[in-house]
């Protein structure tokens, strides 16, 4: 095991990819945590609203995610050949297929909002107020696109740093619009939540045009002819569909999965569903943890494979399976030892109720003990399989544990056996990761994820087998 770690190359690679994409996403988990905070001092009812809104909103950044890591496969394997020009088609192709679904997603929330907020909740002043949210917060769908997928290229081509200036850019503009139009502060009007929403779309389109403008005056790998973006035929559709839909229906899927699981939440009670926003805030941040060194191994691994080096994929593979699940367990032990004063930032207005802010606790310790098993997960499904080219097993693993284990023991728990809140919300991460971790790793012993999409990844695979 301490060969494994005892790698100048192994840690200078991955950290130099892992400490920007980490501190990109503490700054959009910052991002979300400010929006609540500042929320959660109009009370209960503003708190569960924004947080039912924001899961249409999730949906869309799930299935953006699926597109965005589909893209990550091809890009990072065409890095590792130096591809420039498949690179730039696969790019294209992503972009075509994230705005046109921004698009959709963009049409039913604008138009009809009181359906998607009624699909959680029937109280009237939850539904007026997520109406507000929702119909002013959709202008934003296109821009997390175009965000993402530029940032997936870039982190790809081993171009981390202008993801994360531009992070920054984001998280201070709109934690200063928050305060400002939220709260009616120098000189705005005071817009409640309908000012949170407007704040997040003017932040996130200003990050855009961040990442757009820089890319211009440095000539990074964004930059090329227009034709080179679009111009993709039939067969080059083919080739991305080929490997890329599996990974898009995987986070289409899963995140509907998570959409029916936050419906069944919503339904037990706006004072539990409130809990789980803070919840959900506190994830994102215990995620940025994680979500570098994933993005490290997809890249790492991706080039690897890409380049025909299918060994060095495997050894550096292992590294990160044995690296996670030791930050999870420091990072749990962290979570359950804080979790009170966590919660209570969440109640400085001193408008959250005392089963919101109890619920919340006990939410935290749950999902601290099963932090091991979800990253582990994780870091297979989308960091090893997807990056190794098997994009059609990773999401045969990752939806059957949740579609096919999670999901019906949820709703057996809830509606047949009505058992309590807390003991429903553990049954879904008991039934989705310990399914999940094991047959993952039975697929991973097999070294059947190794499927590499260029030419010099397939000859290296054939002397990998043959030695």
């Amino acid at each position: 095991m301490f060969n494994l770690f005892n790698n100048k190359t192994f840690w200078k690679n991955a950290l130099k990819i892992a400490i920007p994409v980490a501190v990109q996403n503490m700054l959009f988990s910052s991002f979300s945590l400010i929006d609540t905070l500042f929320i959660s001092r109009l009370g209960d009812v503003a708190l569960s609203a924004v947080g039912m809104s924001s899961q249409w909103g999730m949906l869309l950044s799930i299935t953006i995610f699926g597109i965005c890591s589909g893209t990550g496969v091809f890009v990072s394997q065409y890095w590792g050949v130096n591809d420039k020009k498949r690179i730039h088609k696969t790019m294209g192709i992503a972009l075509s297929i994230g705005l046109a679904v921004s698009i959709i997603f963009f049409s039913i929330s604008f138009f009809a909002p009181q359906i998607v907020i009624g699909l959680f909740n029937k109280n009237a002043s939850v539904v007026g107020e997520g109406r507000a949210y929702i119909s002013m917060i959709c202008f934003v769908y296109p821009s997390l696109v175009l965000n993402d997928v530029l940032s997936t290229v870039l982190r790809s081509t081993e171009k981390v740093k202008l993801p994360m200036y531009t992070a920054i850019v984001v998280t201070g503009l709109n934690t200063f619009l928050d305060y400002c139009m939220i709260f009616g502060k120098l000189g705005f009007p005071k817009m409640g939540v309908r000012g949170a929403a407007l704040a997040t779309v003017i932040s996130e389109w200003a990050g855009v045009a961040v990442i757009v403008f820089i890319s211009l005056v440095r000539k990074n790998i964004l930059i090329t002819k227009f034709r080179n973006v679009f111009r993709y035929n039939f067969a080059d559709l083919k080739v991305f569909f080929a490997k890329a839909f599996p990974v898009m229906l995987n986070e289409s899927l899963w995140g509907l999965g998570t959409f029916v699981f936050n419906v069944i939440w919503a339904n037990m009670g706006y004072e539990y569903y409130a809990s789980i926003t803070i919840i959900r805030t506190f994830e994102n941040i215990a995620f940025v943890f994680f979500v570098g060194f994933c993005s490290a191994c997809s890249v790492m691994l991706g080039k690897s494979v890409g380049s025909g080096e299918i060994k060095l994929a495997i050894e550096d593979s292992k590294r990160f399976l044995m690296l996670v699940p030791v930050v999870s367990l420091a990072v749990g032990i962290i979570a359950i030892i804080f979790r009170a004063p966590i919660v209570s930032i969440f109640n400085l207005g001193e408008n959250i109720s005392d089963l919101t802010l109890n619920t919340a606790k006990s939410l935290i310790l749950i999902y601290a003990c099963d932090l091991p098993f979800r990253m582990l997960g994780f870091t297979f499904i989308v960091g090893v399989f997807r990056a190794g080219g098997d994009t059609l097993n990773a999401a045969k693993l990752d939806l059957g544990a949740m579609w096919l284990s999670a999901l019906p023991a949820t709703l057996i728990a809830v509606y047949l056996l009505k058992l309590p809140f807390l003991v429903c919300y553990a049954f879904m991460f008991v039934f989705e990761d310990l399914i999940k971790l094991i047959f993952s790793f039975i697929h991973y012993k097999k070294l059947k994820w190794l499927k590499p999409v260029t030419d010099e990844g397939n000859e290296g695979l054939k002397e990998f087998g043959n030695g």
